[in-house]
């Protein structure tokens, strides 16, 4: 449901605004919506659009409502409350190199300063952010780590969906490459499923540009 080539459009200059690439934004639209501007969150929380913003976000960085928001398509979406959030984090705590990292700025955005590594926990079984998110908590060790949402994004990332998003946004700057959607810049891969996501992303992007 992106609006191309608005969509990759937004993208680009988010990036060029300081934000995030393109590539580490998508797999965390997907998760969030499904790239869906018009969906609220499924468990009834009040989270709207394509990276399920509070009302608050929506109104400091649109200017608007909930409602409103989304009828928005998703490229009005990214280019105001996406960008005007991932670029403020930025300023704040410095570049977001991985998808792992949106998502995290996403999650639980205060834990940017402190949780860098993969076996940080941002959150713990009594914690209101655990209890509504503890299915990223797949090992069900009553903790969510950086390394939960690498798997999180990993599972997004890896799909056509977001694949095909990727490439189309590419397509605008054709001289650009795309890095690992997943770990990026900001880690290294820890194990083989990471490595796998990875290689996977390498094939397919090759694939469709030789297609």
């Amino acid at each position: 449901m992106l609006d191309f080539p608005a969509s990759g459009q937004a993208l680009w200059a988010l990036f060029d605004a300081g934000g995030p690439r393109p590539e580490y934004v998508l797999p965390v639209l997907w998760a969030e919506s499904g790239f869906n501007p018009s969906v609220q969150n499924d468990a009834g929380a009040a989270n709207y659009g394509v990276n399920q913003a509070s009302p608050a976000l929506i109104s400091t960085y649109a200017a608007t409502d909930p409602t409103t928001y989304m009828s928005w398509p998703a490229s009005q979406q990214i280019a105001t409350v996406v960008s005007g959030m991932l670029v403020s984090l930025v300023k704040t705590y410095g570049p977001l190199r991985s998808g792992v990292r949106v998502e995290q700025a996403n999650f639980l955005p205060a834990t940017l300063g402190t949780a860098r590594s993969l076996s940080s926990i941002l959150t713990r079984f009594g914690d209101a952010a655990y209890a509504g998110n503890h299915d990223l908590d797949t090992a069900n060790k009553g903790t969510i780590t950086v390394s939960d949402l690498a798997t999180f994004i990993a599972k997004g990332a890896s799909g056509a969906n977001v694949q095909a998003a990727i490439a189309r946004t590419y397509e605008l700057r054709p001289a650009e490459r795309p890095r690992d959607p997943v770990l990026g810049e900001d880690f290294r891969a820890s194990n083989l499923g990471m490595l796998g996501a990875a290689a996977g992303f390498a094939f397919l992007w090759y694939a469709w540009r030789h297609a």
